[in-house]
């Protein structure tokens, strides 16, 4: 049964929980970073608010690669800090969630004798290793990270027959992490946070900052379900707002340079091009990586100016994909979902920032009670989230209990149980889905391969209409907003 799940308090939109108390910390904005922060603050003892003007995870952390990488790339630039980094919490997250995250082989394949061959790349193997020895601790069997190691010409081709041959000497092979729903492991922690005690509403837009004697003192918001007006007052508000950062900023009377925004693009296939590994291949200066999902694969990952037309980059990135995988015959009708987001990128020289940047604007704008964190990586949002919560809490003042979210297992990141309609039920009822999207792909895991049947579509319709007392022209609206997910991404 889905009680079995669990017996924390669920995800309840309770607005009143918002706005009869003044609070520690509000969170403006429901992504990974966002939940991460919001569960690291509550279990600390802050009393904590969340709000999101979409739903949860519905932005660029819906956007995924479906990886959890140790930061094997940041050898390239010796940044040894980031990589460390990126094994301990791929660690900490194939601990505190084992039904969703496990390892997944990767393989690059060598030629030549320079940065691409066998000598290069058998270093950088060992100084992954040598960098990671101790990225096992703790870890039950089933989930630990193996050494790598190279891999003859006859291996690759083994793993990946039609790879061309000219030129394969043979492969580097090291292992990563997967996770099977990216979508249910924010929803753990979001979890998390409403069971530590955090107010949490999605579909709650800020509309404006509060401002007392020149203190940050809570957000305005406007309910986009009822179009009514809440006020939530808290002693410090964290902006991770992602794409919509600077918006706040401009809202609380802050002027910055904007964040120049690139979008992001995967691309989910009708077939499983690689099976058991995935693979790199050097595009344009980059990696790209085909990745075995379930029964299909994932493409990714390409990226564009944030003010190009979405269907072209979907076409241009596709096209790249078939220069880096010719073998692998790639065309538009294998795409069965693409998945967008707006990541932030570099001013200067244009490419994607790989740093997260956290702001304190009482020493920096001299505007107290409010921090920005602008996140870079899904991997480490749990301990970037645990950074920007040291801030708050320095900037409290007051004694908060240390962060314990790397050693607390997320009892709810595992995939909902169950007939569809009470999955559905569950959903509604306890993780607060308000649209039929909401549901077919962040709650159920359903639509996230493609589209669902019509069968099972009516049926997720069918429960959520008479849940939440949908008319026939609100069912047909929200049908079309989910089919407008699953656009042929052709040229038109």
């Amino acid at each position: 049964m889905l009680s079995s799940l669990g017996g924390d308090r669920g995800v309840k939109r309770d607005l009143g929980a918002l706005v009869e108390r003044e609070h520690d910390l509000v969170v403006v904005g429901g992504g990974i970073h966002g939940v991460a922060a919001a569960w690291d603050a509550a279990q600390r003892g802050l009393a904590t608010a969340l709000v999101e003007a979409d739903d949860f995870g519905s932005g660029v952390s819906w956007n995924s690669l479906k990886t959890i990488h140790g930061g094997l790339r940041y050898l390239q630039t010796l940044d040894l800090p980031r990589m460390r980094e990126s094994i301990r919490e791929r660690s900490t997250l194939l601990r505190i969630a084992p039904d969703l995250v496990r390892p997944l082989p990767f393989v690059v394949p060598t030629s030549g004798h320079g940065p691409k061959g066998r000598e290069a790349l058998a270093v950088a193997l060992h100084l992954n290793d040598w960098i990671g020895a101790d990225r096992n601790r703790g870890l039950p069997p089933d989930r630990r990270i193996p050494p790598g190691r190279l891999l003859s010409r006859s291996e690759v081709l083994g793993l990946f027959p039609g790879l061309p041959e000219g030129g394969l000497n043979g492969g580097a092979l090291w292992t990563d992490a997967q996770v099977g729903s990216s979508e249910r492991l924010t929803l753990g922690f979001l979890h998390a946070a409403a069971g530590a005690g955090a107010a949490v509403a999605n579909r709650l837009e800020v509309t404006g900052v509060l401002r007392a004697g020149g203190r940050v003192v809570g957000v305005r918001a406007r309910d986009r379900v009822t179009d009514g007006v809440i006020e939530v007052r808290s002693r410090m508000v964290l902006n991770v707002a992602g794409p919509g950062m600077d918006r706040i900023l401009a809202l609380a009377g802050i002027s910055r340079p904007p964040v120049s925004l690139l979008h992001a693009v995967n691309l989910v296939l009708r077939r499983g091009v690689v099976t058991t590994h995935a693979l790199g291949a050097s595009r344009g200066g980059r990696f790209l990586f085909l990745v075995p999902w379930r029964d299909r694969s994932i493409v990714g990952t390409g990226y564009s100016p944030g003010d190009a037309d979405h269907r072209g980059g979907v076409s241009r990135f596709l096209e790249e994909a078939r220069v880096a995988y010719p073998w692998a015959g790639l065309a538009a009708s294998d795409v069965a979902l693409v998945h967008r987001g707006l990541v932030p990128g570099r001013r200067d020289a244009g490419g994607l920032v790989t740093r997260h940047l956290l702001l304190d604007h009482e020493r920096r704008d001299g505007v107290a009670g409010l921090v920005s964190l602008q996140g870079v990586k899904y991997t480490t949002a749990r301990a970037v989230a645990e950074e920007a919560v040291d801030l708050v809490v320095r900037r409290l003042g007051r004694p908060a209990a240390p962060c314990r979210t790397a050693a607390i297992p997320l009892a709810l990141a595992r995939p909902l149980q169950g007939p569809l309609e009470e999955r559905v039920r569950f959903a509604v009822q306890e993780e607060m889905a308000l649209g039929l999207a909401d549901a077919v792909l962040r709650r159920l895991d359903l639509g996230t391969v493609g589209r669902p049947s019509d069968e099972e579509i009516d049926t997720v319709a069918g429960v959520m209409a008479r849940e939440l007392s949908w008319r026939p022209d609100r069912v047909a609206a929200e049908r079309a907003a989910l089919e407008s997910r699953y656009v042929d991404p052709s040229p038109p």
